[in-house]
């Protein structure tokens, strides 16, 4: 019988003692499958887009450079965990094994996605396949264990590979908008168009009554006006959210009042002042992002006098991702922008 402290994958934390896999600076990879655990064929990483970001910065977008930084820190860490940014992505890829004591396992050969980060999955890779500078979906060859508290989903029929993967990647930034959203709310605020953007506000849209109003701030104008064309958004603004008193002022020449929910879901940093003087007093700010300084969103709280509600964004979808493949699939648009890099 398989404890609690094993099945979360502990037998395989190097350092530190005591340490959850997630918070482990180095994990053990060289153990064989454990009874409750399944061994995935690894065939794809999808880096979330703030790792992403920062390797291809570091790397001066070279891809064979991006490629050796991955190989870098998979073998260091025994797992895909950025130690800039802190952040991961997940991985696709088919059920090799399956250890006894793992409850209703998937079978084998079947495609999975696992929904969990992977700065807390233990992984060895073989190699790295050719990477597109401009896609955080990265080919490799390597093998995964995930033990048992690991939600995962089986691989979408008629979704496509590119879209289901992002859409899975960032799956609760649309679960999480839906949830929040109440009869109060008016205004919901968008800060960055990304993939996870794109839910935010697709779930905004399919939830809020007439009335509403969706806004999207974001540094781009192509990001500004592919979530306009899509209709996804009745506002869209172009500003650098690094710049907070700019920010606030596109929004009120706009006249749009600060919003009754913020989703941030920029992947730049420093954008944690904008997010707090963009919401009502009485709003709700979820922090979504993995670029998010807690520390500086905390301090920036007192610095504006904000006592909007701020929201740790989750990484686990009970839902194992449906509520934002049902988005996707509803809307073939959506889908397409979301198979983009």
């Amino acid at each position: 019988m398989t404890s609690l402290i094993e099945a979360l994958g502990t037998r395989r934390v190097l350092q530190p003692n005591g340490a959850l896999p997630q918070a482990a600076t180095a994990l053990d990879v060289e153990l064989p499958l454990q009874p409750y655990e399944i061994e995935v064929d690894v065939e794809t990483l999808a880096l979330d887009s703030t790792s992403f970001r920062q390797l291809s910065e570091a790397a001066g977008g070279d891809p064979a450079a991006i490629a050796e930084a991955i190989m870098a820190i998979v073998t260091e860490r025994g797992k895909m965990h950025n130690p800039v940014t802190g952040s991961g992505g997940i991985l696709t890829g088919t059920i090799r094994a399956v250890g006894e004591d793992y409850p209703d396992p998937p079978p084998i050969g079947a495609r999975v996605v696992p929904l969990a980060s992977l700065t807390l999955t233990p992984l060895k890779l073989e190699s790295v396949g050719e990477i597109d500078p401009g896609s955080p979906h990265i080919p490799v060859s390597g093998t995964a264990f995930l033990p048992s508290p690991v939600p995962w989903t089986l691989y979408p029929e008629g979704v496509s590979f590119e879209a289901a993967l992002a859409a899975l990647d960032v799956c609760n930034a649309a679960s999480q908008t839906r949830e929040l959203i109440d009869d109060r709310t008016r205004t919901v605020l968008v800060l960055g168009g990304g993939h996870a953007g794109l839910l935010a506000m697709a779930a905004a849209r399919d939830t809020l009554s007439r009335g509403t109003r969706v806004v999207l701030i974001d540094a781009s104008e192509r990001i500004c006006r592919r979530a306009s064309d899509l209709e996804l958004c009745d506002i869209a603004l172009q500003a650098d959210l690094r710049d907070a008193v700019g920010s606030l002022q596109s929004l009120e020449q706009a006249g749009v009042p600060r919003a009754d929910l913020t989703i941030v879901v920029v992947n730049a940093t420093d954008c944690e002042a904008a997010s707090l003087l963009l919401t009502a007093d009485h709003g709700d700010v979820l922090f979504f992002s993995m670029a998010t300084s807690f520390t500086k969103a905390a301090l920036g709280s007192e610095g504006v006098a904000s006592p909007a509600r701020m929201i740790v964004g989750s990484g686990y979808s009970p839902d194992r991702g449906a509520y934002a493949l049902e988005l996707i699939t509803r809307d073939e648009r959506l889908q397409a922008a979301l198979a983009e890099h």
